[in-house]
């Protein structure tokens, strides 16, 4: 029998991802922005919990069982426990949870741990990807989302994974008081703003909101107005901290046009061309129709790209473009990917790779 070589063991698979030991100093000096301090005022001490459940110390604190994972018909047991660090600040709460593969800061406006109403201002994650693609991607109770399906295997660049570490990065910003029904009442219109897709289904109560939504300040998905130096300040953040960790890529999932922009402008790239000739498809028709002397601002473009996603026959003229849909509703697994190479290592895969 000829003699074979010994199997080697993928250690990523194993233990502990290196953003779990990121530090909650880091957290706070690095990727907490001056205006989110200044919203939370001074900082007091904090205390810890180690969570098995997915109950949270308040509403909104709750955490994920997206496998379904239960401990003797205890369906609210978690598969893998999560760290909670919670500080007391002059005007809220300042929280950082982590487990084996995501580290996740929170800001809270308000005496939230007082047992007093408050509001969340400020989210920002980082994930290690080493799961995407398998089952044990959605054991951590940290998840929006599930990844278990193939194609969320991270680094998957044109139907090939590249051999190196990855994170996932999110991000979520709103000034208090600003959230659409705590504004005005309109319940409907909050839903709407933040879940288009889940409408496609009923064109009219789509078109009806829409209308609406075409005239107003919120893009989609942005059910709050962000606070202004979040957005400025956040990819600085995750590229110091995921390089501080080691890691050769950054990988993030546009939910929306102008989130795709917005990530695109700091580096990042769409990992599968398919998609990517869809989105210049749509870019081409979009500008065609302003060129016609069609008024379209960056809020409406995005918007634009979502009413693609109804029947032809239920978009009006001249909103109708004839492109293809935008490949992530929020709903289903199918996501858009983005990348960007940190390490040199990941530069030259990527040159390998075109």
């Amino acid at each position: 029998m000829k003699r074979q070589r010994f199997l080697r063991t993928n250690a990523r698979q194993l233990g502990a991802a290196p953003l779990a030991s990121l530090s909650d100093s880091a957290i706070w000096e690095v990727a907490v922005s001056p205006m989110v301090k200044g919203f939370l005022g001074s900082r007091g001490e904090g205390f810890s919990k180690v969570f098995e459940t997915t109950e949270g110390l308040f509403p909104g604190d709750s955490l994920s069982n997206l496998n379904g994972w239960s401990v003797n018909g205890d369906e609210t047991a978690i598969r893998n426990p999560v760290v909670g660090h919670y500080y007391r600040t002059a005007n809220g709460a300042f929280i950082v949870k982590r487990d084996h593969v995501k580290i996740k800061a929170f800001a809270w406006f308000g005496d939230v741990l007082g047992g007093k109403p408050g509001e969340l201002i400020f989210s920002w994650a980082l994930r290690d990807r080493r799961f995407d693609g398998t089952k044990r991607a959605n054991d951590t109770a940290l998840l929006d989302f599930p990844y278990d399906e193939w194609h969320n295997a991270p680094l998957l660049m044109n139907g090939k994974q590249l051999d190196a570490t990855s994170a996932e990065t999110s991000l979520y910003s709103y000034l208090p008081g600003t959230g659409i029904a705590k504004a005005c009442g309109d319940q409907e219109f909050e839903d709407f703003v933040a879940s288009p897709y889940r409408y496609v289904d009923k064109p009219d109560v789509f078109l009806r909101l829409f209308e609406i939504a075409w005239r107003s300040e919120r893009y989609p998905g942005q059910v709050s107005v962000p606070i202004p130096d979040v957005g400025k300040l956040a990819h600085a953040s995750w590229d110091k901290l995921a390089t501080r960790c080691g890691y050769d890529f950054l990988e993030t999932a546009p939910s929306h046009l102008h989130v795709y922009g917005w990530n695109c402008a700091k580096g990042y790239a769409c990992n599968n061309k398919e998609q990517q000739a869809v989105i210049a498809d749509f870019q081409a028709r979009a500008a065609k129709l302003k060129a016609t002397g069609f008024k379209l601002s960056r809020l409406q473009e995005s918007w634009l790209f979502v009413i693609q996603s109804l029947p032809a026959e239920c978009i009006p003229a001249p909103l109708h473009l004839g492109s293809g849909k935008w490949m992530q509703n929020n709903i289903d697994q199918n996501n858009l990917w983005l990348y960007k190479p940190l390490s040199e290592k990941a530069k030259q895969l990527i040159a390998q790779t075109n």
